[in-house]
């Protein structure tokens, strides 16, 4: 059972991050408070559509070149082993047919998500996957969780490595099935809710003024009040190329500031 503190910690974290009504938002805010809670070298989120395939990423401390080549090559080597997309399916299966078992109402496909780690160590070293790819980036120990759809489809998909010599502690583990479980349920409920007042007026300059998909997550970012410097960070994107999106922004809403952003959108 988990700790008093622990349940503290963990309220603490959802407070945090329950103010996102943006799946990717909610997804990447997840991941920079979760290193408050437990300790990770190096991190990534896989964003998935609805046919399962990796459209966008985030990375923390791994280069686009690892993760292209991973994408690339190396997740189809050694008979898919290592593919975290392929891992992603065979969870969905496995929480559909407990689904069914227990008949959980749509939506509600699995109650508590089971965290399991890799300690390479004690994987194979002569395969490619793991001399090529693993030893090279120095991964010591590995573990992720799933976010999922409405229809219990995975579309954000974690993956978090250590480096170091200290695994995975069953504390560590439990809080993490902890945080799975509830931003789960959170990120779910974010493919069913109507949309705010605000966010179905951000949709529709979208398609008024040609707003990119990027330009519309920095938008809704901005009206909430972040600076261009923090969406920066959680995109893992230059501050001048926030300020670039924010100038384009402006020139297709007929905006000079902020305020007035704001003001358009509460009209």
């Amino acid at each position: 059972m988990p700790s008093q503190a622990q349940w503290s910690k963990l309220n603490e974290f959802l407070a945090q991050v329950g103010a996102f009504d943006d799946p990717m938002s909610l997804a990447v805010n997840t991941l920079l408070q979760l290193r408050k809670l437990v300790l990770f070298d190096q991190a990534r989120i896989y964003f998935l559509d609805a046919d399962g395939k990796v459209f966008d990423e985030y990375l923390v401390g791994v280069s686009k070149k690892v993760t292209k080549d991973y994408h690339g090559y190396y997740s189809e080597v050694d008979g898919d082993r290592y593919s975290a997309t392929k891992r992603a399916k065979e969870k969905e299966r496995a929480m559909r047919e407990r689904a069914m078992d227990e008949s959980l109402p749509k939506g509600r496909l699995a109650l508590y998500q089971r965290i399991y780690v890799v300690d390479w160590s004690q994987e194979p070293h002569d395969t490619r996957f793991y001399r090529e790819h693993v030893a090279p980036q120095g991964i010591r120990h590995s573990t992720g969780l799933a976010l999922h759809d409405a229809e219990g489809r995975t579309r954000a998909l974690f993956c978090l490595d250590r480096t170091h010599d200290a695994a995975y502690s069953r504390d560590d583990t439990v809080m993490l099935g902890l945080v799975a479980t509830h931003v789960d349920n959170m990120f779910r409920k974010l493919y069913t809710q109507v949309p705010s007042v605000r966010g179905d007026q951000i949709a529709m300059l979208t398609g008024e003024s040609g707003l990119t998909e990027r330009e519309r997550q920095v938008c809704t970012l901005l009206v909430r009040g972040m600076s261009p410097k923090a969406i920066a960070e959680m995109f893992g994107l230059s501050v001048r190329t926030v300020y670039k999106h924010v100038q384009n922004i402006h020139e297709k809403l007929g905006v000079s500031s902020q305020l007035e952003l704001v003001a358009k959108l509460s009209e």
